[in-house]
């Protein structure tokens, strides 16, 4: 397995689940429709610095930084994927964050 990883999981009526994983962690992206600022996963559990960042590559190559905050564990972020690719709705034992504010 690829350190970094980024994977898209389309559902149905333009919903998509993106996970970017680095390593042991990753975070999670719900979009509603395409064009959707959509929602980000937080962890709850997290106890780190609050200005803490970990480094994510995109399949274009780019590297973002996002808090660690809201990276996950590997196992909790797939199984959100798999959850979303068998219900087509999204994780409900996933923190979410509205980006959008709506």
């Amino acid at each position: 397995m690829d350190r970094y990883q980024e994977i898209w999981v389309e559902g149905p009526n333009d919903q998509s689940l993106c996970a970017l994983i680095n390593g042991e962690v990753g975070w999670l992206m719900y979009l509603r429709h395409k064009g959707d600022t959509g929602f980000s996963s937080r962890n709850p559990d997290y106890v780190g610095a609050a200005d803490a960042e970990i480094d994510y590559m995109l399949n274009n190559g780019q590297q973002d930084w996002y808090p660690a905050s809201w990276a996950l564990p590997l196992t909790l972020v797939n199984q959100a994927l798999d959850y979303f690719r068998s219900t087509g709705t999204v994780p409900p034992f996933i923190t979410w964050h509205d980006d959008s504010g709506d």
